[in-house]
């Protein structure tokens, strides 16, 4: 669903300010 598909880039894809302004998703992959 949409809203589905929203939450996931919102959770993954969207920068975190919290962890230095980059997505989870990036931080993951540089660990």
């Amino acid at each position: 669903s949409l809203a589905t598909q929203w939450m996931w880039v919102y959770n993954n894809e969207r920068p975190h300010s919290s962890i230095g302004g980059i997505p989870p998703r990036k931080l993951l992959e540089a660990i």
